[in-house]
């Protein structure tokens, strides 16, 4: 087939253009824009008297990218407000060819967005029991985006804590984002927030005092140099008030490379678990570690991370393998049970009275280890996983120690981690789901692999998201949200207070929590 151009045509702002006198014949069709991979279509047959309508999607790289195992991300859209709200209009189908010959010329596209939109979601649920996220959370997420990529977002949740001497007051919780295309390829993200949580209690604070506030600001961008390497950096600036206030900057760096059309070659060092890369601004409001010494000062769950992986797509599968070296300054150890203020002034425990538990600092450590994971997607849109770890966890030592006593009862262990799970959306009834169980042996309080696994991805749990349709009884776009975690209380290890009553130890409490999402 003669590979020389036979016609050439622009799109509108929708996917519809006009290729004039295209007699019939074998073509090959190529689609370009800036910004995007190019996309191609071989063996494009136009038959006489016949209309010929052909869909393309153009993607940047990173959506090119999607078959790669998505190590850190959850299938659930709670956590992905960012995505939910700036999903752009680069990925959509954006052309459809019409062959003229029989005199029509137009055609559009059947999944074309306008240019600029706004959205917004009301989210009304009671919180999973985990440390800060008690009580009735009511969240409300307001979105402009752009056809051209650029969007802004607006996040507010408050939380409706008990009101006691304990819990003086609701936390609240409001972050706004802003993205941009780059004018030299990819993307910048700028996100800032602010989390005040007046019921997290320390010993060093006369009366409780203001309970425990954070500040974020964090910034990525996305650098492609052609469809082979992308380069992903940004900076994680933090200030932490307990007692005292502390700041901190914790940068990244993700390199990507695409040496052929199925392998791809990462490097990452990062500094901060809560942010490595673009993609974890996806989560407007990330899940609190607050740790401090004995006179109360925040010491942050920070340290540093370099990682070497390489994946390779095998038919519809991809499997990925990877080393990498951790440096832990502190580890946030979290628990359970009830404290009293004389348990609180004799450790530098940061307690949550509304949901019952806990986080203590440990030691530090550091560990090298290996990762080996395995995808294999059910249909478009579901997918399975598995994956191996081999590296470092604190682990508790035999016996029930008191809590004054813990870190001397903590030790940095070799030891291993396996998980299974399911994710992504069924595709007839619309459903997002998630079900996972990730084993680690009993005794292990921190996770394996720290800086590729979310805080909550231990043990059996499971979360539901599905659009309830009821006619004309209930008004359209309301979603049930239903998430679990732990659900076999797996894990729990038991110390002692000092007035004798026992407290337990778990690397992920166990919790439930739904409720509903308005969408408008």
């Amino acid at each position: 087939m003669d590979a020389s151009t036979i016609a050439v045509a622009f799109s509108d702002d929708h996917g519809r253009y006009l290729l004039p006198s295209v007699v019939p014949g074998r073509y090959q069709l190529r689609a370009s824009a800036a910004f995007f991979m190019p996309t191609l279509r071989n063996n494009l047959r136009l038959q006489p008297g016949v209309q010929s309508i052909v869909n393309l999607t153009m993607s940047t790289l990173f959506e090119a990218d999607g078959w790669l195992p998505a190590q850190r991300r959850r299938a659930d859209e709670p956590a992905d407000d960012w995505k939910w709200a700036l999903r752009s209009t680069a990925n959509r189908p954006l052309l459809r060819l019409v062959d003229p010959e029989d005199g029509i010329s137009v055609s559009s596209s059947s999944e074309g967005v306008s240019r600029a939109s706004s959205e917004g979601r009301v989210t009304v649920t009671n919180g999973d029991g985990t440390f800060g996220d008690g009580g009735m959370h009511q969240a409300l997420v307001l979105s402009r985006t752009m056809g051209d990529g650029e969007g802004a977002v607006l996040r507010a949740d408050v939380g409706g804590n008990t009101q006691s001497v304990d819990s003086p007051g609701p936390s609240v919780a409001v972050t706004a984002g802003y993205q941009r295309q780059s004018p030299l390829g990819g993307s910048t993200r700028l996100v800032t927030g602010f989390q005040s949580h007046p019921e997290l209690a320390n010993g060093s604070m006369p009366g409780f005092g203001p309970g425990f506030e954070i500040l974020d600001l964090a910034s990525a961008q996305k650098l492609e140099f052609g469809d082979t390497v992308v380069i992903d950096a940004g900076t994680l600036i933090e200030a932490e008030r307990l007692q005292a206030t502390r700041f901190r900057t914790q940068p990244y760096v993700h390199v990507t490379a695409r040496p052929t059309d199925d392998v791809v070659v990462e490097y990452r060092y990062a500094t901060s678990r809560q942010v490595q890369g673009a993609d974890d601004l996806d989560r407007l409001k990330p899940q609190i570690t607050a740790v401090a010494d004995a006179e109360g000062r925040p010491l942050g769950n920070e340290g540093s991370h370099n990682e070497l992986a390489v994946s390779r797509k095998l038919g519809q599968d991809v499997v990925t393998a990877s080393g990498y070296i951790d440096h832990m300054n502190y580890a946030a150890v979290g628990g359970s049970g009830i404290l009293t203020r004389t348990d609180l002034q004799t450790t530098g425990i940061v307690e949550d009275p509304t949901t019952g538990t806990f986080q203590a600092a440990a030691q530090g450590y550091q560990g090298r280890g290996v990762s080996a994971e395995w995808m294999h997607p059910l249909t478009p849109a579901l997918s399975t996983w598995v994956e191996y770890d081999l590296g470092t966890a604190l682990v508790s030592n035999l016996g029930a120690p008191s809590i004054q006593a813990l870190q001397q009862n903590l030790s940095a262990q070799t030891t291993t981690a396996v998980s299974a799970a399911i994710r992504g959306k069924v595709l007839h009834t619309g459903t997002t789901v998630k079900a996972e169980y990730r084993w680690q042996p009993n005794r292990t309080l921190t996770q394996v692999n720290g800086y590729n696994n979310m805080p909550d991805e231990a043990y059996l749990s499971f979360f539901v998201r599905q659009r309830l349709w009821c006619g004309r009884f209930l008004p359209q776009g309301i979603d049930a949200v239903v998430e679990a975690s732990n659900l076999l209380e797996q894990g729990y290890q038991p110390f002692l207070a000092p007035d004798g009553h026992t407290l337990f130890l778990a690397q992920m409490p166990r919790g439930i929590q739904g409720g509903l999402a308005f969408n408008f």
